[in-house]
């Protein structure tokens, strides 16, 4: 979490609801009033022991600064883990720091995508800052920063999110991400999000995971969920899932008396924003010191298994699970070749072909065919970028999403 001097944001925060973008596109939100048993599954399945590992390995890097040698080795870790999951694609973006006394090149924001099956040109958010921060001393490779409430313990609930709904079919598009240069003022997510406003991405909803971990002695497990009032459809969603799989948690709009997080850049951006935060009057005390570790600062893993519960939670209801076997699903019958391509791609189907949707890995619309239920067609790609595609390929029996390397 990004500290700033208390006056000049209480200030801000005074003027932040009229500062926000309008939302570049308007949503409807699930109204969920009923348990979804496949989705409690799911949640029952969050390891309190897994979420414990993750914390327990980033926190044990001797520092995760953005402006250090280990950066990069963190970065590749969560690109190893993400790509282990089997996802349909995970995404290194490149970001620069603009910020005097910090060098401009650091290690990229880690993007997991699991592509929807019906709508994946909308696109349900999760991510969490995996940078840390102390600034006692001038060398940024020899202060230890363990940073294992901030933000270890965000980066624990999305992985927790990923490794669990990879394994299912969604309506929509689920991007699992980690934020770099959080701590130098929401750099990364904001370079990231500013990049999808610009191409117009449909962003449904995002959902920000920093600081879970600490909890006062004599408290109960409670959740402070931040937001702007224009995003309370949003939010409804989240109390819905909250007060239906867990009534008797505490869960209430709170705003941090200080600081800010990778949610604002988001909000400021058009797109709907949540940050889901430990008690905002009573959080971890030890954060951007060498104290901030397990068992000091993170004292409550159940308070953070219960956090990724609830974040899988609104994921799943919001991306749209898919109920239906995957035999069900997979009944298109659409071949391309070749794949990866160079000039041109041929799309073959015995279903009838009736719309092609190519989208860069920004969701960007990169180019629409309209045709006449042919069984074959030839795509043009000469000026494509070299990188991955995705095809929403609409024919007289169904959609389906393929993926398409251009060489």
């Amino acid at each position: 979490m990004k500290k700033h001097l208390f006056f000049a944001l209480f200030f801000l925060l005074s003027i932040g609801t009229f500062a926000q973008a309008p939302h570049i596109y308007e949503h409807t939100y699930p109204i969920v009033t009923q348990e979804d048993p496949e989705i409690r599954a799911l949640m029952d399945a969050v390891s309190a022991d897994s979420i414990e590992a993750t914390i327990a390995h980033l926190s044990a890097y001797h520092t995760r600064r953005c402006d250090s040698r280990y950066i990069y080795e963190v970065q590749d870790w969560l690109v190893g883990r993400y790509q282990s999951l089997g996802l349909d694609t995970v995404v290194l973006h490149d970001f620069k720091i603009e910020k005097p006394g910090f060098p401009e090149e650091t290690a990229d924001n880690v993007l997991g995508i699991q592509w929807g099956t019906k709508t994946p040109e909308e696109f349900v958010i999760c991510g969490a800052h995996y940078d840390s921060w102390n600034g006692d001393g001038a060398d940024p490779d020899t202060i230890r920063s363990p940073g294992a409430d901030d933000n270890a313990s965000g980066v624990a609930g999305i992985w927790e999110t990923a490794r669990l709904l990879s394994q299912h079919k969604f309506d929509r598009t689920i991007i699992y991400a980690n934020w770099n240069a959080e701590e130098l003022g929401l750099i990364g997510s904001a370079v990231y999000a500013k990049e999808c406003a610009d191409q117009r991405m449909d962003i449904v909803g995002y959902l920000n995971m920093d600081m879970n971990g600490y909890l006062r002695e004599g408290s109960v497990i409670h959740i402070n969920l931040v937001y702007v009032d224009q995003d309370s459809l949003f939010a409804n969603l989240f109390y819905d899932v909250c007060h239906t799989y867990y009534p008797d948690m505490p869960v209430q709009q709170n705003w941090m008396p200080y600081g800010d997080s990778d949610f604002s850049s988001f909000n400021r951006n058009g797109y709907p924003a949540l940050h889901p935060f430990e008690d905002v009057y009573a959080s971890s005390p030890y954060i951007h010191t060498r104290q901030d570790v397990l068992g000091v600062s993170v004292n409550n893993l159940e308070q953070s298994r219960r956090f990724a519960q609830v974040n899988l939670g609104v994921v799943a209801h919001l991306a749209g699970l898919s109920h239906a076997d995957v035999g069900e699903q997979d009944f298109v019958n659409v071949s391309l070749y070749p794949n990866p391509a160079t000039d041109a791609v041929q799309i073959v189907s015995d279903n009838g072909l009736q719309q092609i949707s190519i989208c860069n890995l920004m969701g960007q619309p990169i180019k629409t065919l309209s045709l006449n239920s042919e069984n074959r067609c030839t795509v043009s790609t000469s000026g494509f970028a070299s990188g991955v595609y995705l095809l929403k390929i609409s024919t007289v029996k169904g959609i389906s999403n393929q993926r398409l390397v251009i060489k």
